[in-house]
């Protein structure tokens, strides 16, 4: 006796005998019903069940009552609970006589219980009665479950088949049609159960392959209800989760245990938990997955979204990869084919055959987000060739959606695909580049959709609009739309802005034999697709850029105004380069358009914006200093106006902080930032001081900081002469840092013979003075402040002659100019007794202003005084009078008494006893002896001691100095599953990509005569890869240079040539267990994947580091210039050509370095870090103490200024 349905299905076959009650009246059978389960209901049954035949007589009218009517449901709970008790899932409350045959009793039970899932009419439109209805139902379906989960092992074949039909017969008649009422409540826990009881059937019973194909059969008439999918989606997911994890524990070394146990979490009840061993997880999988059929088979739209959402589940189980917990190896992933075959039918099905319904629109969306997810990922890393017949189907699917008139599927495709283009090349995806111009088509629609559709922005008042503390507040009023098809708009300008990444060197670089072969296979396959690449424009570089101009325009999210940003500094630096090499014209240009938009985030209202936007826009205006000289000469109003906002800029931030009376803290780091801007721009381009109004705007700008900053502290009280002062400063700092040659460290200090005859003076109790005379009539000057050793070579510009002699000519050169010890571009060693070069063009600038700058006294006319850049000018001009009336009269002398024999000859100039005339001279001349500087300038003691600690201070470095790590990986022979990744050392051969990449990235140099920083690197023997500028050092540990393996634990970012198939992710298992790099101390790794026609694409990581943020986090601090920070000029996933390659990545990882180390101060000021980076400046003025405190003689004045004079 069972359901009938079960019969009809020919399931299972009814014997003749049973159902016995079924032809009686109703009222007999409810009576009958109702007076046997309420006699053994109470307890008695052991006394009158004695033998099977009473068992089977009464299950007769226990049966009978799971077919009544709602009416009766007291009587039908009765018999749930004595049928309950009978099969041992509670107890054993069993009649002992049911024991010798329990496995033919529990089918009868199983089947009797069955009854309850026949529809009834009388029930229908009677919601009390459904409800009861309903709730019976639910009770026997887990009766079912936990005799599959309790009695598993205690069940036989036999009984396991007649169940697993059983619940396929009554799963069929409540699911296959629309008519029944009880298949909207009981869909769900149906499904649950069914599937489940399958899969803990496979360990008792084994594979039972007619039994899956029923279920087969039977699933595709249950397709149109969308719970049916959505179960399916659970154990498929748990079941894909779980085999997995153990191909992972299969393959792992340790030889722990692994565990069988399943966990199953359902939504409506807790997790089952089965046992399967990994065989028969493989074949449950297998089956489970296949259960639902082809995908074809869906005609609802609904229920297709449920299955293609599962999907995209499935495929990020398939390519997850774990983070990284211990250096124990991990095995490999399926790579993009593998997933493709198990997957690929939905996902081809879904983005390519069903484009002409418009009613699948949001299934083409899942789809298309599902397959530039696995493909822009590789597949988790692991990435392989795609095969030809699933590169055609993919590209044919996204150029399909990237041109489609459907919002949602724009949106989807460009915000899964948009790192597509790393993929490019013959190892990956071949002919990606045919996506290019639908990409360009794509992101400019979603750029101005997007900024029709952006939440709405409070405008701000017109009293508050100026201060620091206001914020933009983005869609808090409403009345804005958030997301398109499911995509943030945040996030999908951000992918636009990332796509625009590559787009900037895609357009450029587009192999058009491989595009070509692509499309022609394309429209082979789709007739008449529209806008393939022959029809779309032909894009530019230009075009990506005038995007990225209208992007940040209407930008409000300060992560996407930052990459913006930064994508546009590198478009100016490589025009610019094009210009150099006579490859483009300026005329049209974009670069001043560009500089402007920059400039727009310290001009327009700059409290509107974030901290962290204003600091990246004044790096970006720093970073276009590299090609500053182009500029200066193609685009020269553009520099100007630059110069001039930041000026602004700062002057403006200055007088918010002598108003306020509690600035925000992050005013003074972006003025800091903003006044290394400037300086930058006058170091690497004085051609800009020879405008009197740029000097007199940078002048003004310096002295209206300088009132909070203390860097320039104003001598005198009249404005006039603090302007010059102020002057007087910027000067010297573009003396001191201004040089392009230098000598050798190492033999800076002279050696003991000439260290013996030296002099040696403090001054301000901070600067070191060292003079020596020359037997050549030569004076060495030498300076040692925190910021550098200088040394001048001399020569007085008046020599004894003898009295009444003509004056000698004044010498024609001018003294060498001062420079640092560090070799800034070559090795070449500073010629000392030559003429410097008059074409330096900051020498020219300097000698063209300075004297109208640094004059200390102002002129009453309009003209400048003749004399006016000499404070004694006036004496001088004087003593000159009088010397040339002296001399006339000499000559008048020697006239007279010309032809006279007895007249008087000329006397011959005394000669100096010692050499320290010249010195002497020398430190008048500068004002060091002077009465008004005594308590400023001490001699010091010359000692072994003191010669001991100058040298101690030449070895300290005058520059900031970073130390990076290049890492060459290749891929090794693979064994037992997996990855194996090798390191490459200087034995080995690089590849001419990676030797011209090590060759951009800065200069090889013998370790034993460079002098510059190394770092950790020896300098007994090899080379060594090295980079400097006038403010910094980088030393770059190279393996494959140098045994610099070791080296690499400590670099501060690590840049990684990543020649394998392998495209892992730092702080992944796999990248831990395959690579085995050490951890960079800033936690920014820059990986480069060279890819066909000498494009590389970049990936950056910043996990752990100051750049990882949650960019969605409202809660973020809006005063703190490190939250929310973006990496650049290099974005995540951006391809480049090789051109361009070694100065962008050194240029990001210097930022890197730069950034963490600023954030670790700031840590550090506040309180919150106990370490913090020691400048090279505090250590050299620490140092500097030291000599002062240990050497400096203490004299009187008389003994001082004694000691300049020889003694007779």
């Amino acid at each position: 006796m069972f359901l009938s349905w079960v019969g009809k299905c020919e399931l299972l076959h009814a014997p003749p005998e049973a159902h016995v009650l079924k032809g009686f009246n109703e009222s007999c059978q409810r009576g009958i019903c109702s007076m046997v389960i309420g006699f053994l209901g109470a307890g008695d049954e052991a006394d009158v069940l004695a033998t099977p035949t009473h068992v089977k007589w009464s299950m007769e009218a226990l049966g009978h009552s799971f077919a009544l009517g709602m009416e009766d449901a007291d009587v039908i709970a009765g018999a749930t609970r004595i049928y309950e008790k009978w099969l041992g899932l509670h107890g054993d409350g069993r009649p002992k006589c049911m024991l010798g045959q329990e496995q033919e009793f529990i089918r009868d039970l199983l089947g009797h219980m069955s009854l309850i899932f026949e529809d009834r009419d009388a029930t229908r439109g009677k919601p009390e009665l459904l409800a009861k209805h309903i709730s019976l139902c639910e009770k026997v379906l887990d009766l079912y479950s936990l005799l599959g989960r309790k009695r598993a092992a205690t069940l036989t074949p036999t009984t396991w088949d007649h169940f697993l039909r059983l619940l396929l017969g009554i799963t069929d008649c409540v699911l296959h049609g629309t008519k029944h009422s009880l298949a909207s409540a009981l869909c769900g826990q149906l499904i649950r159960v069914t599937l489940e009881q399958f899969t803990i059937s496979l360990q008792f019973t084994g594979v039972k392959g007619d039994l899956w194909n029923m279920l087969l059969k039977f699933c595709r008439r249950w397709l149109h209800r969308k719970t049916v999918i959505e179960q399916w989606n659970v154990i498929s997911y748990a079941l894909t989760e779980q085999l997995m994890a153990r191909i992972a524990a299969d393959a792992s070394a340790t030889t722990t245990a692994t565990s069988h146990v399943i966990a199953i979490p359902w939504s409506d009840r807790t997790p089952t938990q089965l046992e399967l061993e990994s065989a028969l997880l493989a074949y449950a999988w297998y089956r489970i997955m296949r259960v639902i059929g082809h995908p074809s088979l869906f005609a609802d739209p609904d229920v297709y979204l449920v299955a293609i959402s599962g999907i995209r589940r499935l495929a990020n189980v398939l390519t997850y990869v774990a983070p990284a917990t211990s250096d124990e190896k991990q095995p490999q992933l399926p790579d993009v084919n593998t997933v493709l075959r198990i997957l690929g039918p939905w996902l081809f099905d879904a983005s390519l055959n069903r484009t002409g319904l418009p009613r699948f629109a949001l299934c083409r969306a899942e789809a298309v987000r599902c397959l530039g997810d696995l493909l822009s990922q590789h597949g988790g890393g692991r990435t392989k060739q795609v095969t030809w017949p699933f590169t055609i189907r993919a590209l044919m699917a996204i150029q399909k959606a990237l041109l489609d008139d459907d919002d949602v599927l724009v949106a989807s495709a460009v915000a899964s695909c948009s790192r597509i283009f790393g993929t490019h090349g013959t190892h990956t995806l071949r002919g990606v580049g045919v996506l290019a111009g639908s990409f360009h088509h794509a992101i400019d629609r979603i750029f101005r959709l997007s900024a029709t559709k952006s939440p709405s922005v409070r405008k701000e008042s017109a009293s508050g609009a100026s201060s620091p503390r206001k914020r933009l507040s983005v869609g808090d009023e409403g009345g804005g739309v958030s997301a398109i098809g499911g995509v943030p708009i945040t996030l999908l300008r951000r992918a636009c802005i990332e796509a625009c990444s590559s787009l900037l060197t895609i357009h450029s670089h587009l192999p058009i034999s491989i595009t070509k072969q692509v499309e022609k296979t394309l429209t082979g396959h789709v007739d008449g697709l529209p806008l393939v690449y022959s029809s779309l424009p032909r894009y530019q570089s230009s075009n990506v850029v005038t995007l990225l101009i209208g992007c940040l325009k209407s930008e409000v999210d300060s992560t996407n105004q930052q990459m913006a940003m930064w994508l546009l500094t590198i478009a100016v630096q490589k025009e610019a380069l094009f210009w150099s090499m006579g490859l483009a014209s300026t005329r049209n240009s974009q670069v001043p358009m560009t500089i402007t938009s920059i400039c727009s985030f310290l001009t327009k209202i700059p409290s509107r914006w974030k901290p962290a936007c204003v600091f990246t826009a004044l790096e970006c205006l720093r970073y276009l200093t590299i090609v500053s000289e182009h500029l200066y000469k193609h685009v020269f109003s553009s520099c100007v106006y630059l110069i001039s906002c930041v000026c602004e800029f700062m002057a403006s931030n200055a007088q918010a902080l002598r108003t306020m009376r509690s600035p925000p803290p992050y005013v003074d780091q972006l003025i800091a930032s903003a006044m290394g801007c400037l300086l930058e721009w006058i170091v690497t381009t004085p051609q800009l001081l020879s405008k009197t109004q740029i000097m007199v705007k940078i002048i003004a700008t310096v002295v209206d900081c300088a009132d909070y900053r203390k860097d320039f502290v104003p001598l005198v009280p009249h404005a006039d002469d603090a302007t010059r002062q102020s002057a007087h400063e910027v000067l010297e700092y573009l003396v001191k840092h201004h040089a392009n040659t230098a000598t050798d460290a190492r033999h800076s200090v002279l050696d003991d013979d000439e260290h013996a005859q030296s002099r040696y003076f403090v001054w301000n109790h901070g600067t070191l003075v060292g003079l020596l005379e020359g037997d050549d009539g030569s004076l060495s000057v030498s300076l040692r402040d925190a910021s550098g050793h200088y040394a001048w070579r001399v020569k007085a510009q008046y020599r004894y002659t003898p009295l009444g002699a003509p004056a000698p000519s004044p010498p024609v050169a001018r003294p060498t100019r001062t420079s640092s010890f560090y070799t800034y571009h070559h090795d070449a060693e500073i010629d000392m007794d030559g003429d410097a070069a008059p074409t330096d063009p900051l020498l020219q600038a300097l000698r063209q202003n300075a004297p109208q700058l640094t004059n200390w006294s102002s002129s009453s006319s309009a003209t400048l005084d003749a004399a006016e850049g000499n404070v004694a000018a006036r004496d001088v001009e004087t003593f000159v009078q009088l010397l040339q009336a002296q001399r006339e009269a000499e000559e008048m002398i020697l006239a007279q008494h010309a032809g006279d024999a007895s007249g008087p000859e000329p006397l011959e100039a005394p000669r100096p006893t010692t050499s320290s005339n010249d010195a002497r001279r020398l430190l008048s001349q500068l004002g060091f002896i002077s009465i008004g500087s005594w308590g400023s300038f001490f001699p010091l003691t010359n000692t072994d001691g003191l010669l001991r600690d100058l040298r101690a201070l030449d070895r300290l470095p005058t520059r900031e100095t970073y130390e990076i790590g290049i890492a060459y990986t290749v891929n090794g022979p693979s064994a037992n599953g997996f990855d194996s990744i090798a390191t490459l050392d200087q034995t080995s051969t690089p590849s001419p990509a990676y030797a011209a990449f090590v060759a951009t990235m800065g200069w090889t140099v013998d370790v034993r005569a460079y002098g510059g920083f190394l770092g950790h690197s020896p300098r007994e023997t090899g080379q060594a890869l090295v980079y400097a500028q006038y403010n910094y050092e980088v030393a770059f540990y190279t393996p494959t240079l140098a045994a610099h393996r070791p080296l690499l634990a400590n670099a501060e970012v690590l840049i990684v040539w990543n020649e394998c198939q392998q495209k892992y992710t730092p702080g992944s298992a796999l990248w831990a267990s395959a690579y085995g790099l050490p951890h960079p101390r800033a936690s920014v790794y820059i990986i480069i994947d060279p890819l066909d026609e000498g494009l590389f694409c970049v990936r950056i990581s910043v996990a752990g580091s100051v750049f990882e943020s949650d960019r969605n986090d409202a809660g973020a601090l809006d005063d703190d210039t490190f939250a929310g920070r973006v990496l650049g000029p290099l974005q995540d996933g951006m391809v480049i050509s090789g051109e361009w390659l070694g100065p962008l990545v050194r240029q990001t990882a210097l930022n890197a370095v730069h950034v963490h180390r600023l954030q670790q101060r700031h840590q550090h000021s506040l309180g919150l870090s106990t370490q913090s980076p020691i400048r090279p400046q505090d250590k050299r003025t620490k140092l500097i103490a030291g000599v002062v405190r240990d050497h400096v003689a203490p004299v009187l004045p008389g003994e001082f200024y004694s000691s300049l004079f020889p003694r007779k």
